[in-house]
């Protein structure tokens, strides 16, 4: 064999063994004709354009260490309806939780159950009135020797900057997604985290305590500490992650359900991300496929919003992010 041809087909094949221990033994393999441009893969026209204030491309650096072209995407904060979050009193119904202690633990409706499930493990939120005690981290320090149904107040005049590379690259292994880890940005440029903090633990941040649960709206989202409005879940597949664990007091009402295929944002390494009205069944690891879309009719890898986990966002992403892409003001 020309020893040209022996090298090129001794490098394919070291390529394709790198390509299994990234996406493993059962992905489907990226195919040639699969190569989508370079140029703008995110593209200005996919997005809210009443809340997008500037899209540009600058020069990044990566996490692996390496430099190149980012897009610089600036929002408003807070760009859609929100709400209702925790309930007023034992007898309303609010919005959604997840609780991790040992009585009635899962992902829930705020009601009467859930804290008087808390109220069992030693928690006190419901006040002699029968009232829930509620934080919205803008009226005071509240009395830590309660605990409280968490709420944030929003600050409406914001602007949020992601930082996503130009052309994806993938990693040597998954970013696997930690709790409130950012995973990407929606159209409308609300942050899509990772799941929402611990009541036991508390957020991952340093000296915090639990005992205080955060609220999510019926869309799976909430206001940060900081005030802008973020996602725990993809939203327009939501309500079918509310029937796969049997939620029928809420409902999302106010963002439209995926009907078919539907581009909704992309991951900070710059993949797209997808929610499907039914769920493919050949997603990697990370929740991820290869297919032609809409927007990439000569297909592209992409991320795919489960219809039954909760939080349904990707679990880990297969590209490197940028350092810092993440900044508000």
């Amino acid at each position: 064999m020309d020893r040209s041809k022996l090298y090129i087909t001794a490098y394919s094949a070291i390529g394709l063994i790198a390509l299994y221990f990234i996406f493993g033994a059962n992905i489907p393999i990226f195919r040639s004709d699969l190569v989508v441009s370079n140029d703008d893969i995110i593209k200005k026209s996919y997005f809210n354009t009443s809340s997008l204030v500037s899209y540009k491309k600058v020069a990044c650096t990566l996490e692996d260490g390496t430099t190149g072209e980012c897009y610089e995407l600036v929002f408003s904060s807070n760009p859609v309806e929100d709400g209702p979050y925790c309930p007023e009193t034992i007898e309303d119904v609010g919005g959604l939780g997840t609780y991790d202690g040992q009585t009635n633990p899962g992902f829930q409706v705020l009601k009467a159950s859930l804290f008087h499930a808390m109220e069992t493990d030693g928690y006190d939120i419901i006040d002699d009135q029968g009232k829930i005690r509620m934080d919205d981290f803008n009226s005071g320090r509240p009395d830590p020797n309660f605990d409280y149904c968490l709420a944030a107040a929003p600050d409406n005049d914001l602007k949020l900057t992601f930082l996503i590379p130009a052309e994806p690259k993938l990693s040597g292994t998954n970013n696997v997604i930690e709790t409130i880890e950012l995973v990407g940005v929606s159209l409308d440029g609300v942050p899509i985290n990772g799941n929402p903090p611990s009541v036991i633990n508390g957020p991952p941040i340093p000296n915090a305590t639990g005992g205080n649960i955060p609220s999510l709206d019926p869309c799976g989202g909430h206001n940060d500490p900081a005030g802008y409005y973020h996602w725990h879940f993809v939203p327009e597949v939501m309500n079918q992650v509310l029937a796969a664990h049997h939620i029928t007091e809420v409902s999302c009402t106010l963002i439209n359900q995926a009907e078919t295929v539907k581009l909704i944002g992309f991951a900070k390494d710059g993949f797209p991300i997808y929610a499907y009205a039914q769920e493919p069944s050949d997603v990697d690891d990370c929740g991820g496929r290869i297919a032609n879309t809409t927007e990439y009719p000569g297909g592209i890898y992409h991320y795919v919003a489960s219809t039954t986990r909760a939080p349904n966002v990707p679990k880990c992403l297969k590209g490197v992010a940028a350092t810092r892409g993440f900044k508000f003001r």
